[in-house]
């Protein structure tokens, strides 16, 4: 509905426009002016209502009941003013307890809300809210959060991601068969030394140019940084990716072989064409580090 109500709203304009003379005493020639104002009006009006009505797919009875709405409130006089504004309230928050619904899993009840809604509206004095809005805030945040953790179990459960994801755990497995001098971290990053390198190790906050290329399981690479170093610190780039790079030394060269979970997750990274829960292979070289001021 919100294109709808953007079209009222250039209609608005259109009106305001016709406005802004003088008013001057009606005539017969105003009022023939005034039925065709009306006319053009409803007509320019009902056209866009209509443009983007069909652009998103609604159906006839969507429609109707639309204009059953729309009647009402152009047919309202004065006194209907505040009931009107009541019903456009009720609307938003109709909305919002649709979104909530949807977006974190919150059924709203509309009797208890309308309850408390109603108590607060009529009582005598205004109270202060400050210490309800915090619990508000706060419950609605661990709604936030619920609603989070159940979305990513779901991706991790697609079939997809559990297809990335045994994939990238055979791929590694066979990989550590084949070379003995691979090894694996406790968090489940794997990597092979090429070279060592020499001075500090790396931290999180470090700059660090860093010439590299990434590739999928089967080689594809998706990205490269052509043998010119980039820079960027541990913290700014994937898990798997930033851990290794505290592993290393200026000058170091590895090979890191990043599972899902370590990378871009059941989410991927579709502009790159990494799938969900993908396991990505990096050829690094420490060109240069940059130590974090202290």
């Amino acid at each position: 509905m919100k294109k709808f109500i953007l079209a009222c709203g250039v209609g608005a304009v259109l009106l305001s426009a016709t406005s802004c003379g003088k008013s001057n005493a009606a005539t017969a020639g105003d009022a023939a002016a005034n039925d065709s104002i009306s006319m053009l009006f409803g007509k320019v009006v009902g056209s866009q209502f209509a443009e983007n009505f069909a652009r998103q797919g609604e159906d006839n009875a969507d429609k109707q009941t639309l204009l059953r709405g729309i009647q009402t409130a152009v047919n309202a006089d004065s006194t209907q003013e505040a009931y009107l504004q009541g019903l456009s309230m009720g609307v938003r928050f109709a909305q919002q307890f649709n979104y909530f619904a949807k977006e974190m899993g919150v059924d709203v009840d509309r009797d208890l809300f309308m309850k408390e809604f109603k108590a607060a509206f009529t009582a005598d004095s205004v109270s202060d809210t400050a210490i309800d809005q915090a619990l508000l805030n706060s419950l609605m945040e661990r709604a936030q959060q619920r609603a989070e953790e159940r979305k990513l179990e779901e991706l991790n459960n697609a079939p997809e991601a559990v297809a990335g994801r045994k994939a990238g755990e055979a791929y590694i497995d066979s990989v550590k068969k084949a070379d003995t001098t691979v090894k694996t971290t406790a968090s489940g990053l794997s990597y092979k030394v090429i070279s060592e390198g020499e001075g500090d190790a790396i931290t999180d906050n470090d700059q660090v140019a860093v010439i590299y290329k990434g590739t999928l399981t089967d080689g594809t690479v998706f990205d490269d940084s052509k043998g010119e170093s980039r820079n960027f610190r541990p913290n700014q780039v994937v898990p798997g990716f930033g851990e290794g790079l505290k592993m290393m030394k200026k000058g170091a060269k590895y090979v890191l072989y990043i599972p899902g979970d370590l990378a871009y997750g059941v989410k991927g990274q579709p502009y790159a064409k990494i799938g969900p829960n993908q396991t990505l292979v990096f050829e690094v070289e420490v060109a240069d580090v940059n130590p974090a001021k202290k």
